[in-house]
């Protein structure tokens, strides 16, 4: 029912076709970070997540999705609130906030990546963690090999003194091909890893224009953004005898028009609310690499795991040089109950443009059920 793969821990059956699920999110993480870095990055633990998902199935083809996230500041806002048709598997209509169709990444969202912290490189603008208030229609065909979805949405910059004044829609698209198993994930969204439930040979492409949608009231820029992403994961041997293996890779292209972008969550009272400023004229691509050990350790298994992301600004408005972002990964999952129930240990290095790197050490945990 929810835009998850996460367990229903409460199901509440009112009739045929009816019934009404319940079930919970939760990540928490400490993080030490180089403190020669910046005056903030001091070691530190947070919950750095808490979820509830809710649905519920009135007729045969109607449901309804209530995702809610508790923010930093102790507040509840709405992550999913989508009305779902869905009469056919090749073409259903949904409405509300949502996912908006973008990269991988951003459709696993941070619960179904194969590393703990989500990629720099990702910055498809949503108005709270990738979504934005619209209507989508998103199919599956060829067996489910071929997934689509494209819709409108609400749109970037929508403040006052910012560039779009709520006048122009985003637009948005993605097509996706899977040449071996079908993804065994719900509607239109993805993981990164299935931990050998198939094996995934998939490619995606995701676009999104927005006419006014970078920039401010008085200097504006038409948005544009696409990239292509793929995934393959394989087990090796027999019922993955002797391993799983899983390689990623995207590219990102995001064009501001020629203008800058105002600055992220101007006029809020924190970054995190209103789909406002941040957005990056320049390329993009991340790679990743992993393998699930075969053998178990305890109650679980080991995936160490690799992950490169760069993000290299355009220069004429970022200054001369190499204007770039880079950050490193290197870790490992210990795996007890795939997505559900899962710690991580990552050993990060960042690089932001202009500045000194810094490290970090991130041990994290999510549970869903």
């Amino acid at each position: 029912m929810a835009p998850t793969e996460s367990r229903a821990a409460v199901t509440v059956n009112f009739g045929k076709d009816q019934f009404f699920t319940l079930g919970v999110g939760v990540r928490a993480q400490y993080l030490s970070k180089d403190p020669a870095a910046t005056p903030s990055n001091s070691s530190a633990a947070s919950a750095s997540d808490l979820r509830v998902y809710m649905g519920a199935q009135f007729h045969k083809y109607v449901k309804a999705t209530l995702n809610l996230e508790r923010l930093r500041d102790g507040n509840w806002n709405v992550l999913d609130g989508i009305l779902q048709v869905e009469p056919w598997k090749a073409f259903n209509i949904w409405g509300g906030r949502m996912l908006t169709p973008s990269d991988r990444s951003n459709l696993d969202g941070p619960y179904f990546l194969s590393t703990y912290a989500f990629p720099i490189v990702s910055q498809y603008p949503g108005a709270w963690s990738g979504r934005d208030d619209g209507l989508a229609v998103w199919g599956k065909l060829m067996k489910d090999h071929f997934r689509y979805v494209a819709g409108v949405y609400r749109g970037h910059n929508w403040q006052r003194d910012a560039s779009n004044r709520g006048e122009h829609p985003l637009f948005a698209a993605r097509l996706e091909y899977n040449f071996l198993d079908p993804e065994p994930s719900p509607a239109y969204y993805t993981a990164s890893t299935y931990y050998g439930k198939a094996d995934i040979l998939a490619i995606g492409l995701a676009g999104q224009y927005e006419t006014d949608g970078v920039g401010t009231a008085q200097q504006k820029g038409d948005y544009k953004a696409w990239n292509i992403d793929g995934l393959f994961e394989k087990k090796i041997g027999p019922d993955a005898r002797y391993g799983v293996y899983t390689l990623e890779g995207a590219y990102y292209q995001y064009y501001t028009d020629g203008v800058k972008d105002i600055a992220a969550g101007h006029g809020q009272h924190s970054p995190d609310y209103g789909n406002v400023g941040g957005i990056n004229d320049g390329t993009a691509f991340l790679a990743s690499t992993a393998y699930l050990i075969p053998y178990k350790l305890g109650w679980g298994r080991i995936q160490p795991l690799v992950r490169y992301q760069q993000f290299r600004f355009k220069k004429d408005m970022y200054g001369a040089g190499h204007p770039k972002t880079t950050q490193f990964d290197a870790g490992a999952n210990y795996v007890m109950d795939g997505h559900n129930l899962r710690f991580t240990f990552d050993y990060v290095r960042y690089k932001p443009m202009g500045t000194r790197a810094s490290n970090a050490f991130l041990l994290g945990m999510q549970f869903q059920y």
